[in-house]
């Protein structure tokens, strides 16, 4: 389950790389501000998910979550993965902003792809309605950002069957179902 989390992250960057050249002018800008990433805030990250699995509902800060996918990927790909890191921003009303950041030489001109949508529950899945996606000033838009949207849902359908999401400035809660 997990190595198909790091593959759609691969092709999700695939895409983009291969989409971009009829793409408009654009950016996606990321909120102004750091998300330390860190082995120990993926260690609090995954005890908070370990809790929540107990409780009945999770909470995570931008660097639990960030550091939490990012150790994930390095710990379960080997060195040759394009991805170094996933940095995850929330906002309030189930906003979210992430920034995949690629390995050197991965993308010519830069080395990020951000990512901007909306956190939903759908059918007690934990979803992400892409709105805008790009990459070294150029926008994604069309039928790709339906394609972007399906495969990163793919990698969350895994979660497991949840209630309701809600963020907030810097935290994200989803509440389990049956708990």
């Amino acid at each position: 389950m997990l190595n198909r989390r790091i593959w759609v992250v691969a092709l999700v960057a695939l895409l983009l790389m291969s989409s971009l050249a009829g793409c408009a002018m654009g950016d996606v800008a990321a909120p102004d501000r750091e998300v330390p990433i860190s082995i120990d805030a993926a260690l609090e990250g995954q005890a908070a998910g370990m809790q929540g699995l107990m409780s009945g509902s999770v909470t995570w800060t931008e660097s639990q979550l960030s550091s939490f996918l990012t150790e994930l990927l390095k710990q379960n790909t080997g060195p040759n993965q394009p991805v170094d890191a996933i940095t995850v921003w929330l906002e309030p009303d189930n906003m979210l902003h992430a920034r995949i950041a690629l390995k050197e030489g991965v993308l010519l001109g830069g080395s990020n792809i951000d990512l901007m949508g909306k956190v939903m529950v759908q059918d007690g899945k934990v979803m992400v309605d892409v709105t805008d996606a790009g990459a070294n000033g150029m926008m994604v838009s069309g039928p790709l950002m339906g394609l972007i949207s399906s495969y990163i849902n793919g990698a969350l359908s895994g979660v497991g069957v949840a209630a309701d999401v809600t963020t907030d400035d810097g935290t994200i809660t989803i509440g389990m179902a049956g708990m």
